[in-house]
């Protein structure tokens, strides 16, 4: 197994462990990591804080694949067939790091961001495909 692969499945696990936590944010996944593969801290502070960021991306793309199924191929986990268990909070908008908030815990304003930006993704998403139809009609035949 890599090295790559072992931090994937720390981040996981810790993602996995907190499953029933009211918020998760990658930057806390990251230092729960840290405390794993440093103990001590004996890393040198640039060393230490190099590994955190790398760290803390490794977190937000697995809650990202986790909860935003519009960023990833597979099947999201759903509730009641419709909704994710967990969706951005409000703040995310304004923020370098996401925290993921249960579906239950959602505030209005948390609703509010989290439809405008699937509204907005949709609408990208529409003009991606009637774009791409367009050049389909528009191309140059297909030399065999």
């Amino acid at each position: 197994m890599t090295e790559e692969r072992k931090l994937a499945e720390i981040i996981a696990r810790l993602i996995d462990a907190r499953d029933g936590q009211i918020k998760i944010s990658p930057a806390w996944i990251a230092t729960e990591a840290m405390k794993e593969l440093d103990p001590e801290r004996v890393s040198p502070m640039l060393v230490y804080a190099g590994c955190h960021l790398e760290l803390r991306q490794m977190a937000r793309q697995h809650l990202r694949q986790k909860y935003h199924p519009d960023t990833d191929d597979k099947e999201p986990e759903l509730f009641d067939g419709l909704l994710q268990p967990r969706y951005p909070t409000a703040r995310s908008a304004r923020a370098d790091e996401p925290e993921y908030i249960l579906l239950d815990h959602l505030s209005d304003q948390d609703i509010s961001y989290n439809v405008a930006r699937l509204r907005a993704e949709a609408r990208a998403k529409l003009k991606h495909a009637d774009a791409l139809e367009g050049y389909g009609r528009t191309r140059p035949e297909l030399s065999a």
